[in-house]
């Protein structure tokens, strides 16, 4: 027990410590610096996530949101904030999000531990993870915790799990995929750590529904999306013969066509968790961005 302790107070200390290095003045804090920026190559890359949140924010456009593992200036919050919307921006570390306030890029933030959030029940009408889930040393709290102090949902944008939600004919291709990265790169084909001490804690549809399931909620709604980053897209421009961001749209265009064919996943996951039935605008709406829509069987001894 006290070894489990023990590491669990490490890993939120090594997280709430890791933003310190991004304004020491250094190397860090001029990459952390184009986090901001307008029209950068990694830049494009969020906004292409973050626009699959357009279909709640058209349905609810007076809802209030809550952003979970948003150290990063608070981006998260900053892009719901301009579609217009309530946000409070949280992390465990608040270095970063103290500044973005000061320079008014977000308007409301709090430290927060996703695992043991401060806030009353329902206190949300949706909660945003994104790319923050697979940080935590116990993820699944944070999960029941985005879940207790939201009243319609939740909505992850995350890395998903290929060894859970490949089908038949990627296996090959992601084993191969694997293998390589074994022997390439001396690590784990299957299970991944971050240099700042966490294990790498990829999401799937097939757990989600479970875990809904499992406290009887009816609802959910999947998309996959490709993405990639490699070293220097923070300062690369997003522009048409920009060479990184050139190479970067091959790679994700390569990518798509290989989902195409059925011969790998989408690496990104963005699952939305309803507590509260979709109505049929908003089925409507997610269909019309690639959203499918699953409704799960309810436990029938429950009345």
């Amino acid at each position: 027990m006290d070894n489990k302790n023990n590491f669990i107070e490490k890993s939120y200390n090594s997280h709430e410590s890791h933003y310190s290095k991004f304004i020491d003045g250094g190397e860090y804090e001029n990459t952390a610096q184009n986090w901001c920026t307008q029209g950068t190559a990694d830049g494009w890359r969020h906004q292409r996530l973050y626009d699959n949140l357009l279909p709640l924010i058209e349905r609810y456009p007076g809802a209030a949101w809550l952003t979970v593992g948003d150290g990063r200036y608070g981006s998260d919050a900053h892009y719901l904030q301009e579609k217009g919307l309530n946000v409070i921006a949280t992390d465990i570390s608040d270095v970063l999000l103290k500044v973005a306030k000061e320079r008014g890029y977000i308007k409301q933030y709090q430290k927060e531990n996703a695992e043991a959030l401060s806030f009353k029940d329902n206190s949300f009408d949706f909660v945003l993870c994104k790319e923050s889930y697979h940080h935590f040393p116990r993820p699944v709290l944070a999960l029941y915790e985005m879940l207790r102090v939201s009243r319609k949902g939740i909505v992850f944008i995350e890395p998903g799990d290929s060894y859970i939600d490949s089908g038949f004919m990627q296996i090959p291709l992601r084993n191969l995929k694997y293998f390589a990265r074994k022997i390439i790169r001396k690590r784990s084909i299957k299970h991944d750590f971050e240099v700042v001490g966490n294990y790498v804690y990829r999401l799937s549809k097939r757990e989600l529904e479970k875990i809904a399931l499992g406290i009887n909620l009816g609802d959910l709604a999947f998309r996959g999306i490709n993405d990639y980053y490699f070293k220097g897209l923070d300062s690369a421009k997003a522009e048409k013969w920009d060479r990184s961001f050139l190479k970067l749209r091959i790679i994700i265009g390569i990518q798509n066509i290989l989902c195409k064919l059925g011969l790998i996943d989408y690496t990104m996951l963005i699952a939305i968790i309803f507590k509260a039935e979709p109505d049929k605008e908003l089925r409507k709406l997610l269909k019309s961005y690639s959203f499918k829509v699953i409704d799960l069987p309810r436990n029938p001894y429950l009345k």
